[in-house]
């Protein structure tokens, strides 16, 4: 855990002290780069940067904020959130990884306890951003500065917010009474807090979202890197649904689900913001990637990288099974073996060591067409699209006994992803399982999965009968649910800090 306290802090000295807890890299002077690449900044820039006045070094900041995000640490399974997503996903029943190299231990969910490099990642980078965010938040008086400089405020509201939900879920388990222990909350000064209640820390989460939600309405973004009143909906939607307050996520799924629309065309590889699915996310360059270090290496089967060195990602057969041969996002995964050098989707890489049936397919960067795309993993990283909030908006309608509303936004979703689809005529239960089965579909390989189960009450059953490949040793896993393996301990590091009794007061 950092040690830092950023409370009062303004001007200069501020932005000099985010500078030195993002480690940023060099670069000579103020120049035109887009500020959501800002973990360039460097000392004489911040100081320009500042001394223009206005908002250019809040922008800075909330730039360094996203660039932390996008990038994480510096591990090769640390790459920021879709890092995460990849580490949830393969903690679920509904992905498998057929070799143990990176990300191993969340297959085999050997990885939660408190002396894992993984739950040190997970704490750090989540109370890394919490600390920015408290950074920006205690650097502006909404009753006194200027109306321009609250974007940032609310913005900040938004990564606290977000953050503390994960750090909920990944250190405690979801249907956890109130009362129960949790996370410590942050305001500004780390020093090892106690930890709070689930109850408290829901507070926190809920105060700060819905902060950030009517601060933000008058703002409009100029990209989708920034984040905005639709996308704390989206994550207001997640909340919700997940301690199960059914006409609040209803609400604030129906403000996601309106951003952009569906796309008829999942043939892509979702690596790109210009998607018209796409809520939020952030822009990687040729500047900014992480290479080998990054979310396609580990993901995707055709092209290099870590996944494409038969480190196979694939999807449970028996949920592939469950996927209609009409439904197009059958081909997110491969439907057969197929031999090495061959070209199984069009422009892609042919991979040298064969593809096993079941892996992967859904992801790939730009750099993977037009030849093997070797050594470059240039593709924009997308975190919330808006076909999540269509499953989600129906779930809650479904719970709410809205059975044929719920029947309508299913169908509005798979009639197109499916044109044989035919509206369901399930009600009750059976059509909750129903809208399960296509969030565990619609949403395979982009963090949701493992969430999903612990808010259902779901265990983990390796033994399932399934045929894609699986690590050694994991292949055998029964993990009921409520079992501690399926939360994350908190770390030694952060155990080792908090003042012991009678100390620090």
């Amino acid at each position: 855990m950092i040690n830092n306290n950023f409370t009062g802090l303004k001007s200069i000295n501020f932005i000099l002290a985010l500078l030195v807890i993002f480690s940023i890299k060099s670069c000579s002077e103020l120049d035109d780069r887009d500020f959501a690449d800002e973990e360039y900044l460097t000392l004489s820039h911040a100081q320009k940067l500042n001394e223009m006045g206005n908002t250019q070094g809040l922008k800075a900041l909330d730039g360094a904020i996203l660039a932390y995000m996008r990038d994480g640490e510096d591990g090769t399974n640390q790459f920021g959130l879709k890092a995460v997503d990849v580490g949830m996903d393969l903690k679920s029943n509904d992905m498998d990884m057929d070799v143990n190299t990176h990300f191993g231990p969340y297959s085999l969910f050997e990885n939660h306890v408190l002396t894992s490099g993984d739950t040190y990642f997970l704490w750090e980078f989540f109370y890394k951003i919490i600390n920015k965010a408290n950074s920006v938040i205690s650097s502006i008086d909404p009753d006194v500065d200027p109306t321009e400089y609250l974007d940032f405020y609310y913005q900040s509201h938004a990564y606290r917010g977000l953050s503390y939900f994960y750090l909920l879920r990944l250190y405690q388990h979801t249907r956890a009474a109130d009362a129960s222990e949790a996370v410590p909350i942050d305001f500004g000064d780390f020093i090892g807090n106690q930890n709070s209640t689930v109850g408290l820390v829901k507070k926190q989460i809920t105060d700060d979202l819905e902060a950030a939600y009517a601060g933000l309405q008058d703002y409009t973004r100029s990209s989708k890197e920034s984040m905005d009143a639709n996308v704390v909906a989206a994550y207001l939607a997640r909340y919700y649904l997940t301690y199960e307050n059914w006409s609040k996520a209803e609400e604030y799924a129906d403000v996601a689900m309106s951003v952009g629309s569906i796309s008829a065309d999942v043939s892509h590889g979702f690596q790109s913001l210009d998607l018209s699915e796409v809520i939020w996310g952030a822009q990687v360059t040729d500047t900014t990637s992480e290479v080998y270090r990054s979310f396609f290496s580990h993901m995707s089967q055709i092209q290099d990288g870590y996944s494409g060195w038969n480190h196979e990602k694939s999807i449970n057969s028996l949920l592939y099974d469950q996927i209609p041969s009409t439904d197009k996002r059958k081909a997110w995964f491969a439907d057969q073996n197929y031999d090495p050098f061959v070209v199984i989707v069009p422009d892609t890489w042919y991979h040298y060591a064969g593809t096993s049936k079941y892996t992967a397919l859904k992801f790939y960067s730009f750099s993977s067409t037009g030849g093997n795309g070797a050594g470059s993993f240039v593709g924009d990283y997308i975190y919330l699209r808006n076909t999540e909030f269509y499953l989600t908006k129906a779930e809650a309608l479904a719970k709410q006994n809205k059975n044929s509303e719920a029947q309508d936004v299913l169908f509005e979703l798979n009639s197109v992803r499916d044109p044989s689809y035919v509206k369901s005529t399930n009600t009750g239960q059976a059509l909750v399982d129903e809208i399960l089965l296509y969030r565990r579909i619609e949403l395979w390989g982009e963090g949701v999965a493992h969430f999903d189960m612990a808010r259902n009450e779901v265990g983990l059953n390796r033994k399932d009968g399934r045929l894609n490949g699986m690590i050694s040793g994991g292949d055998n896993l029964v993990i009921p649910a409520g079992d501690d393996k399926m939360i994350f301990s908190i770390p030694l590091a952060e155990l080792d800090a908090k003042p012991k009794p009678n100390q620090g007061q």
